[in-house]
C-alpha cells in the first residue's frame, strides 16, 4: 500500500486524493469527446463536470459519515479528513444524478440524451478510483483462501487487530476491474443503442448487480441493515437493480413506433 505517492518535506501527494483528480479527469475526457461526436454543446460537460465532482464528493462522503456516524461522532475532527479514504461510491453516484437532472432540465437538455452521455463516466471514474482505495489501503476484503494467487496482506497499522497479517480479496482492484467491463460495455453499446437512456439504466442494472455479489467478498466497516442482513450498499442495489430492469424491459419491448413517440 502506498497512501503517500510523493513527499516532499512537509508536502504530500496522497494517492488516493491524486487517483481522485484522475478519475475526473478521464471522465471529463470522454464526456466532452462523447458530446462532440453527438453534436451537443460541449461548454455544458464543463458545467456538468464541475457539478458532478461537487456532488458526488460531497454525496460520497456524506452517506461515508452517516454510515460510520459512531466514529465520527466520538472523532469529529476525522470528518474532513478525506484523504485517508472514506467515500461511498452510492452517495456520490445519487446526489450528482440528482445535480445532474436539476441542471440540465433547468438549462432544458435531453436528459436521456445526457444520462447516456454521462453513464459510462461514472464508470471510468470508479475504475480510476478504486486504484486510489487499493494504494491507500481502505475498502479492504475479507480473508482470502490459501489457493488463490492475487490475496494480499494490508500493512498491519491500517487494518483491524483481527485482520492483520491475514491475506485477504484485493476488493477495490476487483471493483476497479469490473468498472472498467462496464464501461467497456456501455462506451461499445452507445454506438448500437435502441433508446435514449439506454446507457444509464444498463449502467444502473451492471453495477447494481456487480456491487451486490462483490459486497460478499469486503470486510471494512461500511454499514448493515440488520434485518434484512445486507450491506447499505446492498440494501441500495437492490431497489436499483429493479428499478432499471423495469425501464430496461419497457423500452426494449416497445414498439418502434411507441419508441419514436
Amino acid at each position: 500500500m502506498h497512501p503517500v505517492i510523493l513527499e516532499f518535506g512537509r508536502f504530500r501527494i496522497y494517492s488516493y486524493s491524486l487517483m481522485v483528480v484522475l478519475a475526473f479527469f478521464g471522465a471529463f475526457f470522454y464526456a466532452w469527446r462523447e458530446a462532440k461526436r453527438l453534436g451537443e454543446d460541449q461548454e455544458k460537460v464543463i458545467d456538468l463536470g464541475i457539478l458532478i465532482f461537487l456532488s458526488a464528493f460531497l454525496g460520497a462522503r456524506l452517506l461515508h459519515i452517516l454510515v460510520n456516524w459512531r466514529v465520527y461522532f466520538s472523532h469529529p475532527e476525522r470528518i474532513l479528513k478525506f484523504w485517508e479514504g472514506g467515500l461511498v461510491y452510492y452517495g456520490g453516484l445519487i446526489l450528482a444524478v440528482l445535480v445532474s437532472v436539476a441542471y440540465l432540465r433547468i438549462r432544458g437538455l435531453n436528459l436521456a440524451r445526457w444520462a447516456d452521455i454521462l453513464a459510462p463516466c461514472a464508470m471510468i471514474a470508479l475504475a480510476i478510483g478504486r486504484i486510489g482505495c487499493f494504494l491507500n489501503g481502505c475498502c479492504y476484503g475479507s480473508p482470502a483462501p490459501d489457493w488463490l494467487p492475487w490475496k494480499v496482506v494490508y500493512p498491519k497499522e491500517r487494518m483491524p487487530f483481527h485482520l492483520q497479517g491475514v491475506p485477504l480479496h484485493p476488493t477495490p482492484i476487483y471493483s476497479s476491474i469490473t468498472a472498467g467491463i462496464i464501461a467497456g460495455i456501455l462506451i461499445w453499446r452507445s454506438r448500437h443503442k435502441r433508446f435514449e437512456g439506454e446507457l444509464f439504466w444498463l449502467m444502473l442494472f451492471l453495477y447494481s448487480v456487480a456491487r451486490f455479489f462483490l459486497e460478499f467478498v469486503r470486510a471494512d466497516p461500511r454499514g448493515r441493515i440488520p434485518v434484512l442482513s445486507l450491506s447499505t450498499s446492498q440494501a441500495i442495489s437492490v431497489p436499483l437493480f429493479f428499478l432499471s430492469t423495469y425501464f430496461l424491459l419497457k423500452n426494449y419491448f416497445k414498439l418502434p413506433s411507441e419508441r419514436e413517440s
